[in-house]
């Protein structure tokens, strides 16, 4: 090496030149490389590092690449992603659920809430920034994966689909940077509808405590918390039956609040005689007094004792709109009665509630009925 001062040869690493003195500097190598966590594999065969103090979380489908992105961010020649904040999956639903209070109605609230509290239970312990899309597709294949501990079966593939919507919306409004598109979920079946023959359903039910709320549901179509919402002081007027309010239950107390569940189920349909005078029976101002598990496990005895298949209290609503099919009630009408949602320009052909075809469609399935009854 040569002396800093008067640039003779000295011997290699010398502190002081054998010439004039000078103290000499040594260069330190420059350490150029940037140290970043080793990457773990996923059970999914991709790749993750998480950078704690950039708050990062990096997840490549191969070892170099992950390594390569992970040194890019701390170098800071990729720009680092926003941190999200420092709670839990979990926490961060509860934030949305009580700024969601005021514009949602109880029972979403109630769905929301028990989708934070027993579903994807190893997701909601996360912490958001280290949420990853790998990590959402595991939380995925998990729930796939588990039973119910109510019924012992796995959840249907609707059921997790749902669930993992809320989680989205949840994760774009504390999250928005982390990508949630490409989770892929399990496929929804479609199973065969099974329809029974309506006399079939009114020979099991007639005469029974629950005659009235099954033929309101598949004679005019009404939904079970639309059924419950029926009072004769608000709800009938010059013999039409109008919804204008529902109950369903929260946290197991009966709610009523106004309005259908949808703008569409507001609707009013003409009272048939036979349902008329039902009616008139009733004691009291409700018209349909029991809670819905009430009316569904009477309706469950009613098929088993009559010896029919099983079939939800709501599947009425489809026997109902089959009825209509048969009898070839205009689309626009049949979702007229139903409250059945429809694109946009059909709903601007409603003009009137009861037009000369809805008049027609009323009287051609009261005949229907009103046939099965006699």
């Amino acid at each position: 090496m040569k002396c800093k001062n008067c640039a003779r040869e000295i011997p290699d690493n010398s502190l002081f030149c054998n010439w004039c003195g000078e103290r000499q500097l040594r260069e330190r190598k420059k350490r150029d490389e940037v140290r970043v966590p080793t990457p773990t594999q996923l059970p999914s065969g991709s790749w993750h590092i998480t950078l704690r103090a950039e708050g990062q979380s990096i997840t490549e489908p191969t070892r170099d690449l992950c390594i390569a992105k992970a040194k890019a961010i701390r170098a800071g020649f990729v720009e680092a992603k926003a941190k999200p904040e420092n709670i839990t999956l979990s926490a961060a639903c509860t934030k949305f659920i009580e700024s969601s209070r005021g514009r949602l109605s109880a029972s979403t609230i109630q769905g929301y809430e028990k989708t934070r509290d027993h579903d994807f239970p190893d997701l909601m312990k996360k912490r958001l920034r280290d949420i990853t899309p790998a990590i959402l597709q595991e939380a995925v294949d998990e729930e796939c994966k588990r039973t119910s501990p109510r019924t012992n079966k796995k959840y249907s593939p609707k059921t997790i689909r749902n669930n993992y919507m809320f989680i989205v919306d949840v994760l774009h409004h504390y999250y928005k940077e982390l990508d949630t598109s490409k989770t892929r979920l399990p496929e929804l079946k479609q199973k065969p509808v099974l329809v029974i023959e309506p006399k079939k359903i009114y020979n099991a039910v007639k005469g029974s405590s629950v005659e009235l709320p099954v033929l309101l549901s598949m004679w005019l179509s009404l939904t079970m918390s639309e059924i419950r919402g029926l009072t004769k002081s608000k709800s009938i007027n010059n013999g039409q039956l109008s919804v204008i309010e529902t109950v369903v239950d929260i946290k197991g107390k009966p709610v009523r609040k106004s309005g259908g569940k949808e703008e569409k189920r507001s609707r009013t349909l003409a009272i048939p005689d036979y349902i008329s005078k039902l009616i008139d029976t009733v004691p009291g101002d409700d018209i349909v007094s029991f809670s819905a598990q009430t009316i569904t496990k009477r309706f469950y005895k009613l098929l088993e004792d009559a010896k029919l298949p099983h079939i939800s209290f709501h599947r009425l609503r489809h026997i109902n709109a089959s009825v209509m099919s048969e009898l070839n009630i205009p689309g626009v009408v049949q979702n007229e009665r139903g409250g059945w949602k429809t694109d946009y320009v059909r709903n601007r052909v409603y003009t009137h509630t009861f037009s000369p075809e809805r008049q027609a469609a009323d009287k051609a399935i009261d005949a229907y009925f009103e046939n099965i009854i006699s």
